[in-house]
């Protein structure tokens, strides 16, 4: 919910984020949206992952489509430091610094699930614009982020909801920076052909596995945040933590709140 992981176990950080990975394949039935078919069989492509945490899609994508070279940065270095494919490599940095390739390098540029690392003036003043700059004409930009703000929560979630979207108001992140990418992209001119899709994530729905897969997910993100300063701005107390979140995962059965994903493509003017 609110992007502390220094402060977690990597364990755990990868747990949480492998299975936001595979809800985000699920609902959108694959790894990416843009119509990159063609560069996947070329060995001279190359495909970057801004935000790459823990490299569960790089890896996968190298797995499925092993000839273009791949790129992953973050800055925290919670990708794996050995057993890696040859054609994946990983660095640590900082994209608000400056993404360390020069211009026009990559094929595809790929961002996911950091919509709220940055606040919206970031976003629209420096970060579309520096991932475009390494995109090479005719390359293709695909980011996918998930709405903060949930639909038909039951109280405890509501109230955690509530919580997590004012403190990141109160440093200017938009809870709904999925909601803007679309139009914002499509403001640039450097964008066209912008395709926009979003995928339902229900969560309760015990008849999908994906619907447990989200509330688990939901259940052990709640956690996170109740041990941590969302915990304290609110008042919990550490031993009524697992007792809240057992409360949660009962209201998505019962109310089945959701939200959406939303990933949005786009090709650089060639």
């Amino acid at each position: 919910m609110l992007s502390s992981f220094k402060l977690e176990e990597k364990s755990d950080h990868d747990e949480k984020e492998h299975l936001v990975h595979f809800i985000i394949k699920e609902l959108f039935k694959g790894n990416f949206s843009s119509p990159i078919h063609n560069i996947l069989s070329d060995p001279n492509a190359k495909i970057l992952d801004v935000g790459c945490g823990s490299g569960f899609w790089l890896l996968e994508m190298a797995a499925d489509y092993s000839s273009p070279q791949y790129f992953g940065i973050d800055n925290l270095s919670t990708f794996p430091k050995s057993t890696i494919p040859s054609n994946i490599e990983f660095s640590q940095h900082n994209l608000l610094e400056g993404l360390p390739f020069p211009d026009n390098t990559f094929e595809f540029v790929h961002i996911q699930s950091v919509g709220s690392e940055f606040t919206e003036t970031q976003w629209e003043t420096f970060v579309y614009q520096e991932l475009a700059r390494v995109l090479k004409p005719g390359g293709w930009l695909e980011i996918c982020d998930p709405e903060i703000e949930f639909s038909n929560c039951g109280p405890t979630l509501k109230q955690l909801n509530l919580t997590v979207c004012n403190c990141l108001m109160a440093i200017n992140v938009n809870p709904q920076m999925a909601l803007r990418h679309h139009s914002l992209i499509k403001s640039f001119p450097i964008f066209s052909n912008v395709i926009h899709d979003k995928g339902h994530m229900q969560l309760g729905n015990y008849t999908h596995k994906i619907g447990k897969i989200g509330t688990l997910t939901m259940k052990e993100y709640s956690r996170f945040a109740y041990k941590g300063p969302i915990g304290k701005i609110m008042k919990i107390d550490p031993k009524d933590i697992n007792s809240l979140t057992d409360k949660i995962e009962i209201e998505c059965e019962l109310y089945k709140p959701y939200y959406f994903y939303h990933r949005v493509c786009s090709q650089k003017a060639a």
